[in-house]
């Protein structure tokens, strides 16, 4: 996933330090860097962008008022040597806050935080989003649609995906990672070696998750979560 973003900062080593910061981020693209808010106009209007690196301290126009006339589906960074603007940019729906100078790890660390955020986003995972994922195994690259998932169950450094009515697909991963990129509405994890689809079980008893003939225990720690769901589509 790529993110398009832009800078405004009329500080011009602050602006070309971001520029540089931007160029080291492989999931970025820059689209423009300006000097004034008035400059971005244009730019803003013309390209979809997802972040704005935006100074609030700015001659023309402050960046706390250039906020308010940003689309709402874009991600404001807001820099500035003052901390007492904090409070004032959280006001105006800031997704974070970078204080000047600003350092290398405290840059890397916010543009984590919004690239996390935007994976959450169903509308840019394209896991999410194409409602499958593609997996390695065995020098191939095999797809796999979500409703082929019956669960799949974590094995040391493997991940195993048990299919209904296909033969089960091990890969190498992480199984927090994946469960971070499944829709949680759909995938739920019930025990740390196990993640099912909720919407194609079976029965569910005596702490148990079961697929036909196959069935994967719901832990102590998750059942009140399950339970939960289960009381959310009860009749």
């Amino acid at each position: 996933m790529i993110l398009n973003c832009a800078i405004i900062d009329e500080d011009p080593n602050a602006l070309e330090q971001l520029k540089k910061y931007v160029d080291e981020m492989p999931t970025f693209n820059l689209i423009g860097a300006y000097h004034t808010a008035i400059e971005a106009v244009d730019g803003i209007r013309h390209n979809h962008l997802d972040i704005l690196f935006l100074a609030i301290h700015m001659q023309q126009i402050s960046g706390l008022e250039f906020a308010k006339v940003v689309p709402k589906n874009v991600k404001i960074i807001f820099t500035t040597a003052f901390k007492e603007y904090a409070i004032e940019a959280y006001k105006v729906n800031a997704f974070d806050y970078l204080l000047k100078p600003i350092t290398h790890e405290d840059f890397v660390a916010a543009c984590q935080k919004v690239f996390d955020s935007y994976m959450q986003d169903d509308n840019y995972n394209p896991i999410k989003r194409d409602k499958f994922l593609i997996v390695k195994s065995d020098y191939r690259y095999i797809r796999i649609a979500f409703d082929d998932i019956l669960f799949v169950e974590c094995a040391k450094d493997y991940i195993k995906f048990h299919l209904d009515g296909k033969p089960m697909v091990m890969t190498l991963g992480n199984m927090k990672h994946l469960e971070e990129r499944l829709p949680k509405d759909k995938f739920r994890r019930v025990h740390r070696s196990y993640l099912a689809n909720m919407s194609k079980f079976d029965v569910i008893e005596r702490g148990k998750i079961i697929y036909g003939s196959l069935a994967i225990p719901i832990s102590e720690s998750y059942y009140e979560e399950i339970k939960v769901y289960l009381d959310e589509h009860s009749v």
